[in-house]
């Protein structure tokens, strides 16, 4: 038998183990002795008996404190998708005193028939990675550790691709929990075109992100009737309203449609029937992009190379679109519908009527002063992220089987396969070692314990596991950690290289049967973006130069010859970083500003080999400005993106001040135009006039109501 480094073999767990347990090691316990038992244990037996409750117990005193930590434990399992079973006494139905506790190890096991190749490993790797920020970032991260626990190594991924999908909505985690544990909630809804927010309550059905915007579909309480939400106009606090059951609402047309499909198809009905009319600036920012979104959207019905100033859209909220139009300020006059010209106007009417007057009192100097700034930001270390315990416990939970399949492995490959350090993971297989489980006798002996070769583990740093209790086989992903993996893959089925839709729907089956759960039901349309992707792709796969026609935020025409290094999302909208030969410099373009791409016969230059990209989309300048803004504070997460300093509420705290760091004069009066009636600019008094000539010269377009007066040269 082997012995554990510089000890004899222990009679008991408690002459090995450190009086303190942390909190996974107590978690990992639990649930090892909860797998072990068929039929339960109850709560005294956990307590009196379960390595990290046991060295707290009193068989005399009082628990209290005990207990109240192992009802927190039940919740924390079962959030990480572990099914843990309640079974009533036969002799006493109804009494929580003789409740037994057990995780079937049945339900707990990774289905035998669900197995994933190399290619599906790779790809289910790179829908994990989609969730680089937001609330399901810890579900896809647990969910690839699960994937780890099966052996499979992945296949050559998906070259140069760094997708992304965004839950800035602060409404999104709690109503995605509330959807999880079927709760009804309320919050306040702020309808377009009013002042006054109205109370709702619903129970959440699905949430989708369709056009780069998230949704909520959900019952209407009030109504007892299905109603989609859009997250951005959720105002305060999501509340759960305590002891409500969801209303019932039968659809027997939708057959087997899940609610995420039925409101994905509610969205695109809408988006089809809605159809805007507008002219636009020849050579304007507002030519190019949108051009390149009409083509997006009836690929088949465009010319080849679009000069006809006309420009037809599709779009879901006539709101949403009208801000984003008065953002291009007089590059786009709206022809119809009439409503949507009204609104664009509007909203150009507040943003000049919020910058014309003179600049108001404030601390001088404060907003105008520019900061010297590196201009690269320092990538992150691997592993710099703290370690919650659910993530730790799912590691151990995943180590497991892959050492049992593996047979002796070294440390370093145990480390390369997770991810890990390899001091991280000398610490998950020490700390493995020395657990297991009660056993008949209570007392933790050599036998109920995991144990390993420990001269080969100290001396070689080879993992050789010679005992094994209680499990054996990879755990199930849990509805949320399954949900994030699908949501990924849809939002990845516009790629080139995953235009298999039938093994991506495989691959989305073989998730769901592998859940502790039916999926929780988040979903992502479905966008193509477009052939100038597909021509960057060309030329990134081939390792080729790509060269095209650009126009840059500040409205500049030019001839960019660029090496590419990689291709990015944010969302809906596309990104290439590359070296360019222009500014010789590193660089990002957004692929709608992009005209006549075309792959070149020249390869890509060799000094790109050497260089790193920094973690970060866009990186901050050294001319930077500094902007002071105001701006109501639930309006906030609409600056997420430009990551705002020094916050400052007002008064009673509903409205606040705070800074941004724009690049140029371009960024800030798109950005604010488009927020028309939300955001003011406070200081410098250059930019306050930027965004007020921007917002007048659109509004002069509107003076004649019917004709549009626009530069066609």
């Amino acid at each position: 038998m082997s012995t554990p480094p510089e000890s004899e073999p222990p009679k008991s767990a408690t002459e090995v183990k450190p009086l303190l347990v942390t909190a996974p090691e107590r978690l990992f316990s639990l649930v090892l002795a909860l797998v072990a038992t068929e039929t339960g244990l109850t709560k005294a037996d956990i307590l009196a008996n379960v390595q990290g409750y046991r060295q707290r117990f009193s068989s005399a005193g009082s628990n209290e404190s005990l207990e109240r930590q192992f009802e927190r434990d039940k919740d924390d399992i079962r959030e990480l998708g572990i099914p843990l079973e309640t079974l009533e006494s036969p002799d006493d139905p109804g009494s929580n005193h003789f409740l037994r506790y057990r995780i079937p190890k049945g339900l707990y096991d990774l289905p035998a028939d669900v197995s994933f190749t190399s290619d599906e490993v790779s790809l289910l790797k790179l829908a994990g990675t989609v969730w680089r920020e937001g609330s399901l970032s810890g579900e896809s991260r647990r969910a690839l550790m699960k994937l780890n626990s099966l052996g499979v190594e992945s296949s050559e991924p998906v070259l140069g691709y760094a997708p992304s999908l965004r839950t800035h909505d602060l409404s999104f985690e709690p109503l995605s929990k509330a959807l999880d544990r079927a709760q009804i909630v309320a919050f306040l809804y702020l309808k377009p075109g009013e002042t006054k927010p109205v109370r709702r309550e619903v129970a959440p059905r699905a949430l989708v992100q369709h056009e780069g915007r998230w949704h909520l579909y959900a019952t209407d309480e009030v109504a007892r009737a299905p109603r989609t939400f859009l997250l951005a106009r959720i105002v305060g606090t999501v509340t759960v309203l305590a002891n409500s059951t969801p209303t019932s609402i039968g659809d027997e047309a939708a057959g087997n449609t899940t609610d995420s499909a039925r409101a994905l198809c509610e969205l695109d009905a809408l988006w089809a029937s809605n159809v805007a009319h507008i002219v636009v600036v020849s050579g304007s920012d507002a030519a190019v992009r949108l051009a390149a979104r009409q083509a997006a959207q009836c690929p088949a019905a465009q010319p080849d190379h679009p000069v006809t100033l006309e420009r037809t859209l599709h779009f879901t909220d006539l709101n949403i679109l009208a801000d984003e139009l008065a953002g291009f300020g007089p590059e786009v006059f709206v022809e119809s519908p009439l409503v949507l010209r009204a609104a664009v106007r509007d909203r150009l009417v507040a943003a000049r009527d919020a910058h014309a007057s003179a600049l108001p009192a404030f601390p001088p100097g404060r907003a105008q002063r520019r900061r010297p700034s590196p201009l690269h930001a320092p990538t992150s270390q691997p592993g710099s992220q703290p370690r919650v315990a659910g993530d730790q416990l799912t590691l151990l939970l995943s180590l497991v089987p892959y050492l049992i399949d593996q047979g002796p492995v070294t440390v370093t490959e145990v480390a390369e396969h997770f991810g890990l350090s390899v001091e991280r993971v000398r610490t998950l297989v020490s700390l493995i070692a020395l657990s297991g489980i009660p056993g008949e006798t209570r007392q933790y002996l050599h036998g109920d314990l995991f144990d390993i070769l420990w001269d080969e583990f100290e001396n070689n740093d080879r993992i050789v596991l010679t005992h094994q209790v209680a499990i054996d086989d990879s755990p199930r992903f849990s509805a949320r950690e399954a949900a994030a993996l699908i949501a990924g893959l849809q939002y990845l089925c516009a790629l080139p290289h995953n235009a298999d839709t039938d093994a991506i729907a495989s691959l989305m089956a073989k998730l769901t049967r592998g859940s502790s759960a039916p999926p929780t039901q988040v979903a992502v349309a479905q966008r193509d973006a477009g052939a100038t992707r597909e021509i960057v792709q060309a030329a990134l796969s081939t390792g080729m130069q790509v060269e095209f026609d650009y126009l840059n935020a500040r409205g500049d025409q030019e001839h960019r010859l660029v090496d590419p290094l990689r291709i990015e999302s944010v969302d809906s909208d596309w990104y290439l970083r590359g070296w360019c030969h222009l500014r010789e410099a590193v660089r990002t373009f957004r692929l709608d500003r992009m005209t006549d791409p075309r792959v070149t016969a020249s390869p890509r230059s060799s000094h790109t080999v050497d260089v790193l990209l920094p973690d970060t989309l866009f990186q901050p300048s050294r001319d930077d400005v500094d902007v002071r803004l105001e701006l109501p504070t639930a309006a906030l997460p609409l600056l997420a993106d430009y990551r705002p300093e020094r916050s400052e509420v007002v008064g009673t705290g509903v409205r606040t001040r705070t800074t941004l760091r724009v690049a140029h004069a371009h960024v800030l009066k798109r950005l604010v135009t488009g927020l028309a009636g939300i955001v003011t600019v406070l200081q410098p008094a250059e930019s306050r006039k930027v965004v007020f000539d921007w917002a007048a010269a659109g509004l002069a377009q509107y003076s004649g109501d019917n004709q549009p007066q626009v530069d066609v040269g």
